[in-house]
């Protein structure tokens, strides 16, 4: 995604930094969150300090089992980010703290303010959000002409004028890369994490009736969150565990009894420059995997679901209504896929609208967790290191 703000600091510049995070309500907020804490670890030596704040968002009264549980996490998330930067010496990680607002016995956020190695602070003017009158949060401060109003850079002062009276170094402010400030102001996008379908201004109501929804061995399932005909793509190398989970929300938002769903699966030719690309199953192996998949969590959707073979970037949602390549309807109405895509899916809808005269699809997105241990690269990695190692075992 783009950034709206780049550090120009040399990446591990710093020996104890601070990132601020905001206690999450939606699935926003934790990509946001983990655009920070990206942005803090790769900016901290690998021997250096990480204090990590959560902040609890204005007008927001979490319950002590919301704290621990983020707690964990946060935790979780930076094990995965230092394993894809490698933020280990000699097995020794990158020194971690978590201090939660309000949490029985922890420090407050000015005892790590006032400590004598803090070097810069990690945030965003959103979850900052401070002021003279105090400290808090909100949006209200995200998408303000100058980065915001009494953001993080006015925090930063504001802390560097109390650390110089205590006779402590100036820190310096940071802001993270690859900041999602789009997710916000884009209607199109559907977190199906935060959606149940009753409450979201951002629903679509296939049928224009009334909503009498589905029952599901008991559960009731809002048609609003149920679409016609779904299209999910990817290299679906390997079918880890985050493929079967995209596959399994693509399925889940279908209509059911009529419902149409398509997984694209992109083509050989398409995959030369990935890494250790040699080791990418063929296109039929793929195919095959992703059948296999589908045909066991899905049987009664056989005669219901199409896979197809993606030999561009959008694949059959950005192609005319049968075209020469993909020869089929494009009556698409929803796009399932993680957020680390969801840039693709915004541009694939300025492309149906602008080019093919189409209306956006719904696009139902997931937060990736664990977005660099469960991945295909991090497959293809594990099994070079094998085949190095018992090459060298042979020799």
């Amino acid at each position: 995604m783009p950034s709206s703000s780049r550090s120009t600091t040399s990446l591990s510049a710093y020996q104890h930094t601070l990132a601020i995070l905001t206690l999450p309500k939606t699935s926003t907020d934790k990509i946001a969150n983990e655009s920070i804490l990206t942005t803090s670890m790769s900016q901290t030596v690998n021997t250096g300090k990480l204090s990590i704040v959560l902040r609890c968002p204005d007008g927001y009264s979490p319950s002590i089992s919301d704290l621990r549980g983020y707690v964990g996490e946060i935790y979780s998330l930076a094990w995965d980010i230092v394993l894809n930067l490698k933020k280990m010496d000699n097995g020794d990680l990158l020194d971690v703290i978590v201090y939660p607002h309000n949490l029985p016995n922890t420090a407050p956020e000015t005892w790590i303010t006032h400590r004598p190695d803090l070097d810069c602070i990690c945030s965003h003017d959103s979850v900052i959000g401070w002021s003279s009158l105090g400290m808090g949060s909100g949006h209200n401060f995200d998408h303000v002409k100058g980065q915001g109003v009494g953001g993080l850079k006015d925090y930063v002062h504001a802390v560097n004028n109390d650390r110089d009276v205590r006779g402590l170094k100036k820190i310096a402010a940071i802001q993270p890369n690859d900041w999602p400030g789009e997710i916000w102001t884009d209607d199109s996008i559907v977190f199906l994490e935060d959606y149940d379908g009753d409450n979201n201004s951002k629903a679509v109501v296939n049928s224009g009736e009334e909503d009498e929804g589905f029952l599901t061995g008991g559960y009731h399932v809002p048609s609003s969150s149920l679409y016609n005909h779904v299209a999910v793509g990817g290299t679906f190398d390997g079918m880890h565990y985050g493929h079967r989970k995209l596959l399994t929300l693509a399925v889940s938002s279908v209509v059911p009894n009529t419902g149409l769903l398509t997984i694209g699966i992109t083509k050989d030719e398409m995959l030369q420059q990935k890494e250790f690309s040699a080791l990418i199953p063929s296109l039929e192996v793929r195919i095959k995997g992703v059948k296999d998949f589908v045909g066991s969590l899905a049987p009664g959707m056989k005669n219901r679901i199409k896979i197809v073979p993606i030999e561009d970037k959008y694949g059959p949602p950005g192609a005319p209504s049968n075209s020469d390549v993909y020869k089929e309807k494009n009556d698409y109405d929803a796009l399932v896929l993680s957020h680390e895509t969801l840039e693709t899916g915004r541009m694939l809808n300025k492309h149906r609208v602008e080019a093919l005269g189409m209306s956006p699809l719904t696009l139902l997105c997931t937060r990736r967790t664990e977005a660099y241990g469960m991945s295909s690269t991090t497959l293809r990695r594990m099994k070079n290191t094998t085949m190095t190692i018992q090459e060298c075992t042979i020799k």
